[in-house]
């Protein structure tokens, strides 16, 4: 089957240390010194792939990752709201052990949820399920084709890998991507997606990646 693209989806680094304990959800956060690191493991590991276009949420956390990217390829600035962090509603900026005492019954439930449902006006998992594979779908269409590298949020490449593995909103937690992580997916075609193809997974992972990735 052919594919339309190829999306090198990369979380962005480790943020820094005052925000570990706090949720900070699509807050515009820095990167901890190892997050750079973690960063520039990424820009290493794709130093010779090429790339049609570099996207990114435009948080700074993951436009440090993407800048690195874009700028030895020439590639412009190319952003996507529809790839930020779920939005954490009233919880964002404060800290996990105020919201424990605070709203005790709501944070067990996120907490043995594994981070979702949040507060009462966050966003939902449906909501960011959704507006990602909207958002991806449109970077498919855009360069097609191509060759993108995707750099975002976990709960962005959550929900790519929930799509691409036919599960639903419930399942987002239960899927695992480090800081510096990467995902591979080959994206199908408009066409392709009405008869009901999906993303197919190509590999995980920065130290490995796949074979067509690295030798592109």
């Amino acid at each position: 089957m052919a594919y339309h693209n190829r999306l090198i989806l990369v979380r962005h680094g480790a943020v820094a240390s005052p925000w570990s304990s706090r949720i900070y959800g699509r807050l515009d956060v820095p990167l901890s010194d190892a997050g750079c690191l973690e960063a520039e493991r990424v820009v290493t590991a794709l130093a010779g792939v090429q790339l049609d276009a570099v996207l990114s949420s435009g948080l700074s956390r993951a436009e440090y990752t993407a800048t690195r990217l874009r700028e030895p390829r020439g590639l412009p600035l190319e952003t996507d709201g529809r790839l930020l962090e779920l939005d954490r509603g009233s919880w964002a900026g404060r800290l996990k052990a105020e919201i424990a005492l605070q709203d005790p019954e709501r944070w067990a439930a996120s907490r043995a949820a594994g981070g979702a449902p949040g507060p009462e006006d966050g966003e939902a998992p449906e909501s960011i399920l959704a507006r990602v594979v909207e958002g991806l779908d449109a970077a498919a269409a855009r360069w097609p084709g191509g060759q993108v590298a995707v750099v975002a949020h976990l709960w962005v490449l959550r929900s790519a890998l929930v799509h691409a593995l036919g599960l639903g909103a419930g399942d987002l937690a239960r899927t695992v991507v480090p800081t510096g992580g990467v995902v591979v997916l080959d994206w199908p075609t408009d066409a392709e997606r009405s008869r009901g193809a999906r993303p197919r997974i190509l590999g995980m992972g920065c130290d490995q990646l796949p074979h067509a990735i690295a030798h592109s």
